[in-house]
């Protein structure tokens, strides 16, 4: 008897042979899935997205939406809102007494709790279920109430009560023991019918409101966030992140930056006239490393984390106001200053990619943000490739580039060794620089590096970056429309122009010799009209009152 096992651990699908052959699928063989080790980020403090994302894996992110059929799969985490497709972890043929034939799937579509299935999707087209899980709409699905597909939603990774659906724990190839506790699954059951699924076993998918277990600090609670701190913070937690526990979190950090993920924007549009500063929506995979995970989840609210003394700290995209002051008495040395950054360090222009519901959930290019004064400053435009792939509004992923576009271009970046009185500094905190010999006063930077010096007695050797609150500014009249996304297919212009004809009485010689009066139509045919393969023409004789139609061909016409 076929073993299932779950998607934690090895994958084996039990495969009929009549049914299972009908819908073209092919064997796979139990396999243990690979497990990623957790990546510890070397140094006391290290400061991530400070500047530019690294682009994740698009492969991963264009078959988000694609039912996976390999012994070895990558395992997912869905944060907020997504359409995703899912692994097949069971697929067992079955029968009635009537000989009908059904086929049993089982998706595992997430590795951890979810909070529900929202949407379901066979195909392209969104399906209607009714409360015993039937497929009722599009009709097809449901000819004369014969049914052709059912879903089960309720196996959201329980620990304690999940059980497999009444009509699957009738199939043979499965046993009570069967009921992937610990990870999100969508039972289908799909009745054999040649007609319905022509193609095979079609794409099934799903919008799913994602991981259930994510902390609050504001409230002391858990459950479904879309809220990017709140999701950064789960991550490292999780055994497929970091693994941390709570006390190696700043949650007062966490509170902070939920607070302004969670601010109102305006929004240059209607009826939706605001919208939640920073939302992170998106699917995590195994496949890339923690580190571009990591970074990714950051990239949805433009932000950065820091690492001191053990505890990790996260940081929203948005100004923050100087806690202390700098000055000459507070320096004990020397200082080395940059005042141009390299090429490959700033750009004048971002363009990439983002998801949202309008494009169906696939990646689609969200609009261009540049500015036309650094591009003539530069002498050229210097480009930069930003995927948002958690971001899902156009006009919060312009806000985003603008960001990552400002930063770049903060240009004066001071290495120096201040005194002790400069001991509470935190990576991410920022300072008013007073340095008249440079021209600062109260010059606005954020410490990027902190650390002590090679003698704790001399002091503390800092890293400052320019910084403004003109970096994080934003104005409704800043955002742009986004494009159309092209149509899979191509569609034509239908107003074909009507073709001028002239008629001629002709007469020709039959083979009994007789004469055959006929009419001759020639056919001037319209310009700019290549997709015109044929007419259609009627005709009759005026004494008729039925019309004979006739396919004239068009490279005959004149």
């Amino acid at each position: 008897m076929p073993q299932v096992v779950a998607w934690v651990g090895s994958v084996f699908l039990a495969i009929g042979t009549s049914f299972a052959s009908t819908f073209a699928i092919a064997g796979l063989s139990a396999t243990a899935l690979t497990v990623l080790g957790a990546v510890v980020l070397g140094g006391s403090m290290v400061l991530m997205m400070s500047m530019t994302p690294k682009i994740p894996d698009l492969n991963a992110l264009l078959n988000r939406g694609t039912n996976i059929r390999s012994p070895i799969s990558s395992r997912k985490l869905i944060y907020g809102k997504a359409k995703v497709g899912g692994t097949y972890v069971f697929i067992s043929e079955g029968n009635n007494n009537n000989d009908r034939k059904f086929l049993y799937l089982i998706f595992a579509m997430a590795s951890h709790e979810c909070l529900s299935f929202d949407r379901l999707f066979i195909g392209t087209e969104e399906v209607t279920v009714n409360a015993s899980g039937v497929v009722t709409a599009p009709s097809r699905y449901y000819p004369g109430g014969e049914t052709r597909a059912e879903f089960f939603t309720d196996m959201l990774a329980s620990s304690t009560s999940q059980t497999l659906n009444a009509k699957f724990s009738t199939n043979t190839d499965l046993t009570v023991s069967d009921h992937f506790k610990g990870i999100t699954v969508l039972q289908t059951i799909l009745t054999y019918d040649q007609e319905t699924w022509a193609s095979g076993i079609p794409q099934i998918t799903a919008v799913v409101s994602g991981k259930n277990d994510i902390y609050d600090p504001v409230t002391s609670t858990t459950g479904f966030s879309d809220n990017p701190a709140l999701c950064v913070a789960n991550y490292l937690m999780s055994d497929l992140g970091l693994g941390l526990s709570t006390d190696d979190i700043d949650w007062t950090s966490v509170a902070t930056a939920k607070a302004i993920c969670d601010e109102m924007v305006d929004l240059d549009t209607s009826p939706v006239t605001q919208e939640k500063r920073f939302v992170c929506n998106g699917v995590i995979d195994t496949q890339n490393n923690i580190k571009t995970n990591i970074e990714s989840l950051l990239t949805s609210m433009a932000g950065f984390m820091t690492v001191e003394g053990g505890l990790y700290k996260i940081f929203a995209g948005s100004y923050r106001a100087p806690t202390q002051t700098i000055n000459e008495r507070d320096l004990i040395s020397g200082y080395q200053i940059q005042t141009k950054n390299r090429v490959s360090e700033q750009f004048n222009l971002i363009r990439g990619i983002m998801t949202s519901e309008e494009s169906d959930w696939q990646p689609t290019n969200y609009p261009e943000v540049t500015n036309a004064t650094y591009v003539a400053s530069d002498g050229q435009v210097l480009e930069k490739t930003i995927n948002l792939t958690f971001t899902d509004s156009s006009a919060r992923a312009q806000r985003i580039a603008k960001i990552y576009l400002e930063k770049s271009r903060q240009q004066y970046q001071i290495n120096m060794q201040v005194n002790l009185e400069q001991f509470t500094l935190s990576p991410g905190d920022t300072v008013m620089l007073t340095l008249p010999q440079l021209g600062f006063n109260q010059k606005v930077f954020e410490v990027m590096e902190y650390k002590f010096g090679g003698d704790l007695a001399l002091g503390i050797d800092i890293t400052l970056r320019e910084t403004n609150p003109s970096v994080y500014d934003w104005s409704t009249s800043e955002q742009q429309t986004p494009g159309v996304t092209p149509a899979l297919e191509p569609t034509f212009n239908r107003d074909i122009a009507t073709p001028s004809f002239t008629l001629t009485q002709v007469q020709e010689v039959a083979s009994d010799g007789s004469l055959v009066e006929l009419v001759q139509v020639d056919i001037v045919d319209p310009p700019n009209d290549p997709h015109v393969n044929v007419y259609l023409v009627n005709h009759k004789v005026s004494t008729e009152s039925t019309y004979t139609e006739l396919s004239v061909d068009r490279e005959f016409t004149t």
